[in-house]
């Protein structure tokens, strides 16, 4: 089998507008396309892959797992490198999303947050690991 690699993320929210204001106004993605079919959706282009937004005004949105953990939870998690990662982090503040981290996890550098459903997500960078040469 040959894959073109991933064509989107589905992502279910309970409210459209607010998603799209969330991912827009915070994150700075842009909406490519919408939809109003049996239910109302949008996709938003993130640089790298598509976020296809649903809207599920009925379901009920769950809290996951609110801490992590070695077992992992479901997330969508978007890059950045070192030199942009305090900036964001900056921004996020400003922007007033309460987040955890920064943490170092793995070879990587995070904050952890949710959108307004509840949806985790992640902004990660490479660590700037102890065992790195100096320059």
């Amino acid at each position: 089998m040959k894959l073109d690699g991933v064509h989107h993320i589905g992502v279910n929210v309970l409210d459209i507008e607010r998603a799209e204001t969330f991912y827009t106004d915070v994150l700075g993605f842009r909406v490519v396309k919408r939809y109003e079919e049996e239910i109302r959706h949008l996709m938003l282009d993130t640089g790298s892959a598509t976020l296809h937004l649903f809207e599920s005004p009925n379901m009920h949105m769950e809290n996951a797992i609110d801490c992590l953990s070695e077992q992992g939870y479901a997330h969508i998690a978007f890059g950045t490198n070192r030199e942009h990662f305090p900036e964001i982090i900056d921004e996020l503040k400003k922007k007033n999303v309460v987040f955890r981290g920064p943490l170092i996890l793995g070879q990587g550098e995070s904050v952890h947050f949710k959108d307004p459903d509840g949806n985790y997500l992640e902004i990660r960078c490479p660590a700037k690991l102890n065992n790195e040469k100096k320059r």
